[in-house]
């Protein structure tokens, strides 16, 4: 692709020996990824400078260079571009080399703290009961329909591989995207160069606060996705940063805004909630109609999700019936209140729960479904919102009946510094915990607590397959473990 093709919406500051005739075959922001014909961009980073790698990037063959910092040294025979932010123009540079793909399907952007990876399933399993193919890029991992392409631990990828992958959708004639969209990606303007058709914000509590520092920095962050959006903003209205985000968008954008939730205020109402163990039954006050719905997975905050995907397929003319459908036969969310199906005495429930709020929501859900004694396992992740230890501590002792307090990715942490910091809340609250450093052994602990009738909860590793430790990372599997904390109570 000719350079004066990508650069054509670019802000430009100055050019130095602009040859706009040359073709550029490869785009790279790691200097080991250049070869002959890449337009390289240097990104100041976290970790290191891009800025410091341009000669090695020449030297593989790059012949035309992004950067936002001057240069000691410029070489005759590369295009040197100045803008005033390279990270800001990766994605406008990597929209343009794949061919604005985003503008070729229907893309749904979900951003907040907790349900994200829901409503991007639940989405994804109504379309496609619609007949459309839908992709997905989120936590678990990137789908194009069924295929499965890994995601290399990130909700959010950096800008050149989002617009690879969407490009990739395209190609493979995917209608709808239903896309997470981090606050980190957000900050760091990942989805840069995505044109978003909705924006759906789910919530927003404490979470990521190491990285934002700041409530109001981590709201911020969330917000610029919907000033992308073209067609439709749906917004929890129950959230108080959802309402703030009404009305700022209100005021700085003429998209429309849809509201969803349980207070009557809301455009969309739930209310007359049963829950059982497999699902839950409730009645969705839409602007024309009353509807009952079957969703096929517990909690609460499953409705809230649902209500939300339920708001966006409607939007783009899906019929009721068949979003009903896809709601009350769709599969569980891995790691997403998911029952393990287990021969034992007791239900065993698996949670991607990490912060305060999603750990007491999911301990609320759990007791309305439940009548016997919640056994909860759970830690906190090391290298993170350390202030948030606590409060998940005294939330555990507020709502389960006992808690054993373990490891989660402790990472460069001392495993048991993090352990007594959750316990210091638990403390608080309950005499019924203990505290057991490795996970293994603390899911196969708290299966030998529970009592015919009782529920194990395991929260906080979800989908990860992994242990992140200090000198390691070490294969974890909460689905194998339990099963085998089971067998080993039955020997």
């Amino acid at each position: 692709m000719k350079i004066e093709l990508i650069i054509d919406e670019l802000k430009i500051l100055e050019i130095i020996n602009p040859q706009i005739n040359t073709e550029v075959k490869k785009i790279a922001y790691n200097s080991k990824d250049a070869q002959v014909g890449t337009l390289f961009v240097a990104i100041p980073g976290y970790v290191t400078d891009g800025h410091k790698y341009v000669k090695n990037a020449i030297t593989q063959g790059a012949k035309v260079v992004v950067h936002q910092n001057l240069l000691t040294e410029y070489n005759d025979q590369v295009t040197y571009i100045r803008v005033p932010d390279s990270r800001f123009a990766l994605g406008i540079i990597a929209s343009a080399f794949y061919g604005k793909p985003s503008k070729a399907m229907v893309i749904s952007g979900i951003t907040g703290t907790n349900g994200k990876t829901s409503v991007s399933y639940m989405l994804k399993t109504v379309f496609e009961a619609d007949g459309k193919k839908c992709g997905l890029i989120g936590t678990i991992h990137n789908l194009i329909g069924n295929e499965i392409i890994d995601n290399r631990g990130r909700t959010t990828p950096e800008s050149l591989e989002v617009q690879k992958i969407i490009g990739e959708m395209r190609d493979a004639d995917c209608h709808y995207l239903a896309m997470e969209v981090s606050s980190h990606g957000l900050a760091l303007d990942r989805v840069n160069g995505v044109s978003f058709d909705y924006g759906i914000f789910t919530n927003l509590t404490q979470d990521h606060l190491d990285y934002h520092k700041t409530f109001e920095n981590y709201f911020n962050a969330k917000a610029k996705l919907f000033y992308q959006v073209k067609k439709a903003n749906i917004i929890n209205g129950d959230d108080q940063w959802g309402q703030m985000l009404c009305e700022i968008l209100e005021k700085k954008t003429d998209t429309l805004i849809i509201t969803y939730g349980l207070k009557p205020t809301n455009d969309y109402i739930a209310r007359d909630m049963v829950y059982g163990i497999s699902g839950t039954n409730f009645t969705l006050i839409t602007p024309v109609s009353e509807e009952h719905f079957y969703l096929n997975i517990p909690g609460e905050f499953m409705v809230y999700n649902s209500m939300a995907a339920v708001i966006n397929a409607l939007e783009e003319g899906v019929s009721m019936e068949i979003i009903k459908n896809a709601l009350a036969t769709m599969p569980g969310v891995e790691g997403r209140m998911e029952r393990i199906d287990v021969d034992a005495p007791f239900d065993v429930i698996i949670d991607y729960a990490h912060s305060p709020d999603s750990l007491e929501k999911l301990l609320k859900s759990v007791r309305k479904i439940y009548t016997g004694r919640i056994v909860l396992v759970f830690g906190c992740n090391g290298d993170r919102d350390r202030e948030k230890r606590p409060i998940m501590g005294r939330i555990a002792g507020t709502y389960a009946d006992f808690v054993v307090v373990t490891s989660d990715n402790p990472a460069s942490e001392n495993p048991m510094d993090i352990i007594n910091a959750v316990v210091a809340g638990v403390a608080e609250k309950t005499e019924n915990y203990t505290t057991i450093e490795k996970r293994v052994q603390g899911v196969f602990h708290g299966a030998s607590l529970c009592q015919p009738g009782d529920v194990l909860v395991l929260a906080g590793k979800g989908h990860e397959k992994q242990e992140i430790m200090k000198d390691e990372i070490l294969y974890y599997n909460e689905w194998d473990t339990v099963k085998a904390a089971i067998q080993r109570l039955k020997n």
